[in-house]
């Protein structure tokens, strides 16, 4: 039955994902944007949220997965608007954590962009810190941070 395992995340179990998630990309032990992510990534960070959240009750399996997915399709998009090459116009607004674009613009983007018009002035607070986790494969060197630098926790 489709949703049976729906979740529904508070956002002190964001903040412990994402910090999870880039405690795992700092040391190395994570396969990231590279290699794609195997079973014993999601299983560290089921391991790394046991000891956060342990009342929480999240497993790798369909709640971790099933985030990661839906975070990887969104940055996708959304690093797209912001980096990508025919995306002139895009921006990102540190201080709201959403993207930028004049409306003109944004109307004739989502014509030919399926599944994007969601994403108007809507925050994604998680995006500088996915760009860590899943941005490797797409550095642009734009906003780019040392990964040693004091991560603050997006909720």
């Amino acid at each position: 039955m489709a949703g049976r395992n729906k979740h529904t995340w508070t956002n002190e179990e964001v903040a412990k994902l994402i910090e999870a998630l880039l405690e795992l990309h700092v040391s190395g032990k994570y396969g990231g944007a590279d290699n794609g992510f195997k079973p014993d990534d999601l299983k560290a960070v089921q391991q790394l949220l046991d000891v956060s959240l342990p009342n929480s009750g999240l497993k790798e399996e369909p709640h971790i997965k099933s985030r990661m997915k839906t975070w990887k399709n969104h940055f996708n998009i959304v690093h797209d608007m912001v980096y990508g090459t025919n995306t002139s116009g895009f921006g990102w607004d540190t201080d709201k954590c959403c993207v930028t674009v004049d409306a003109e613009v944004w109307d004739e983007y989502i014509k030919s962009h399926k599944g994007v018009a969601c994403f108007r002035d809507k925050p994604f607070p998680q995006f500088d810190n996915l760009c860590k986790i899943f941005g490797k494969d797409r550095a642009t060197g734009h906003g780019a941070t040392d990964l040693g630098e004091d991560v603050t926790e997006d909720t």
